[in-house]
């Protein structure tokens, strides 16, 4: 018979390898199979060298309460996370740890544990496996109250002084201070260092002459064309050539009109013995410079000869009569003058009168009822002419009991030589400025004006497209469809609104001079540009040109459709173009003529009040013809 390890007898079959016993409890017969342990002697058991522990398997020690439970992964977290984390392994001890498992992942069962001491447990995240590290808890630490947690002391008498230590703090502070302040006094700076400074309070006052956000201007516009290309140098010999034909058409109208006005008004032309000399057949065509036709009334060629030629442009705030191309001319023989309009018909080119030739004379200031003299065509200078009796202007000036016109150009050299005829050589330039001074009070009201002015242009130059557009913008909603003519208080809420502060004493004198009739009203673009002032004749024919080639159909306005179609996009800009806020150059324009998005079309003051303000940015008139001439291509 066999016995077992501990001493039972097993139960077999003669030769089987499998082992019986009994349980005592219930008398069941247990079958297992033998394993090495069985097979090995009591004496080899028990042998082991010295030092080494004895092994320990009471863990393989078979028990009547062991539940064999399989694993099931969805018992355990297996995603990545702080939250996944948990601190139940197979090994874990089910009374400390039930509280955590039933937190982070309720399991229906209960584990015991199977697992050695010291041994690790299992993990069964996914994914990319890191220890985990545990944290210890910290406890924040209380802050200390500061004197800001107190609340306010209602009694500033009830404020406890200051401690000696904050005492010595503040005087050591004092003393480093001052000493600082004796070591810069008598420091030596150098001019660099000097010009440096005097930059930066420059650059840091520029910004103050008034409120409002300032204008956003792309210098790199102001680059020269490209001069370098035969298409360019052939625009601008085109261009010049045009000029030129324009200016010999003008001056053959003018002589032929002049010359037969002159000769069929001359009552010694119905002499019949004077004619009969030299007579033409039947049919044919009497050429005016082939006359030898002299009379004592009338000097033909000393009428002729003797005149001066000048530009003009109306002011208006229509757009069609505004950019109207007009010559004007000046005989001073008799100190009458005429104005012409080049008008372009397809392939013909003509020259219209505008103003019948004739005497004028001052309408307003102090020279009223005196004839206009040579000395007052000058750059700059406005000469005022009633319309009665004008049938050759449009009916738009017909409407308007005068009109006013800006003299733009002169020819300076014809001037001289009329005005200095018989003056010393020496004396020309002497006696040519004493003939242009001004009287007294004609000098004053020039002075005062041109020094509002200044100041204006100082306080809004780096806001001035948003000022100007602003204000002009204003002054036509408050007038709405009228004549133009806004009380005084209307004008000067203008200015307040747009942060242009101007005393109210040079407010008064302002206003006095340019109201003569003292109405209390008037026209707000008088007011207007006297105020801030006008930019230079050239750069307004130049906008006047640029005008002309958007408006092709002669509306007096333009679209944004014309814009579009005539804005140079192929220009590229410093900025890859775009400039204005990352805005395109296009929009940025748009947006500063346009207020509304609504809008759809731009009138030519609009047009003007916004090169008005680029103008008072762009000192350099090289650059701001440049910024058109890249803009439109003209």
């Amino acid at each position: 018979m066999s016995f077992s390890v501990t001493g039972r007898p097993l139960s077999g079959r003669p030769g089987s390898r499998q082992l019986t016993s009994r349980n005592p409890i219930t008398g069941e017969e247990i079958v297992r199979t033998p394993s090495r342990a069985d097979n090995v002697p009591a004496s080899r058991q028990s042998q082991k060298p010295e030092g080494i522990p004895g092994l320990d398997l009471q863990y393989l020690k078979e028990t009547s309460n062991y539940v064999y439970k399989p694993i099931q992964v969805a018992d355990y977290p297996i995603h990545g996370g702080e939250s996944a984390r948990t601190d139940v392994s197979w090994g874990s001890d089910v009374t400390v740890r039930s509280h955590r498992l039933s937190e982070r992942q309720p399991s229906a069962h209960s584990y015991r544990s199977s697992r050695p001491t010291g041994m690790p447990g299992l993990d069964l995240r996914e994914g990319d496996r890191q220890p985990t590290v545990t944290q210890k808890p910290t406890t924040p630490r209380p802050s200390k109250p500061t004197a800001w947690d107190a609340p306010p002391v209602a009694d500033p008498d009830a404020v406890p002084p200051p401690s000696q230590r904050h005492r010595d703090m503040y005087q050591q502070y004092e003393r480093e201070m001052k000493d600082g302040y004796r070591a810069a006094a008598n420091k030596e700076f150098t001019e660099e260092e000097i010009n440096a400074v005097v930059a930066e309070v420059r650059q840091q006052h520029a910004g103050e002459s008034g409120d409002g956000e300032q204008d956003v201007v792309d210098r790199s516009w102001s680059n020269r064309p490209h001069t370098a290309t035969n298409t360019y140098i052939r625009r601008m010999d085109a261009e010049e050539l045009l000029d030129h034909n324009k200016k010999l058409k003008l001056l053959e109208t003018v002589m032929v009109d002049q010359l037969s006005r002159g000769v069929i008004s001359d009552p010694d032309q119905n002499i019949r013995a004077q004619m009969t000399a030299g007579r033409r057949p039947r049919g044919s065509n009497r050429a005016l410079h082939d006359s030898k036709v002299t009379t004592a009334s009338t000097a033909t060629e000393n009428l002729l000869s003797k005149r001066v030629r000048f530009g003009a442009r109306v002011l208006t705030r229509n757009g069609h009569d505004a950019i109207r191309e007009l010559t004007g001319f000046f005989f001073s023989i008799d100190n009458s003058l005429t104005i012409y309009e080049f008008r372009q018909f397809g392939k013909s080119a003509k020259a219209l009168p505008f103003i019948s030739r004739g005497r004028f004379s001052h309408l307003h200031g102090p020279r009223k009822g005196d004839p206009y003299t040579l000395v007052d065509i000058c750059a700059g200078s406005d000469i005022a002419i009633a319309t009665k009796g004008q049938s050759s202007l449009p009916e738009t000036l017909k409407k308007i009991a005068e009109v006013t016109f800006r003299v733009t150009d002169v020819e300076e050299e014809e001037k001289r030589k009329i005005l200095l005829d018989g003056v010393p050589s020496h004396k020309c330039d002497d006696v040519y400025t004493r003939l242009h001074i001004p009287s007294k009070q004609a000098f004053t009201e020039k002075m005062v004006i041109k020094t509002i002015q200044k100041n204006v242009q100082k306080k809004i130059q780096k806001r001035a497209i948003k000022t100007i557009t602003g204000l002009g913008r204003y002054y036509r909603q408050t007038a709405g469809t009228g004549s133009g003519v806004l009380y005084r208080f209307e004008l000067e809420k203008g200015l307040f609104d747009f942060h242009i502060d101007l005393p109210p004493e040079t407010l008064d004198a302002l206003f006095e001079i340019l109201d003569e009739a003292e109405t209390g009203e008037l026209d707000y673009s008088v007011y207007m540009w006297a105020v801030i002032g006008n930019m230079v004749e050239a750069r307004k024919s130049l906008i006047r040109k640029a005008f002309r080639k958007i408006d092709a159909g002669k509306k007096g306005y333009i679209t944004i459709s014309d814009i579009q179609k005539f804005f140079n996009t192929t220009f590229r800009t410093n900025k890859g173009g775009r400039d204005a806020g990352d805005r395109g150059p296009l929009q940025a324009f748009v947006d500063a003529v346009l207020p509304n998005p609504k809008q759809e079309e731009v009138s030519y003051a609009e047009f003007e009040e916004y090169y008005e303000g680029l103008s008072l940015a762009v000192t350099s008139d090289d650059d701001f013809f440049a910024i058109l001439k890249n803009t439109w291509t003209i």
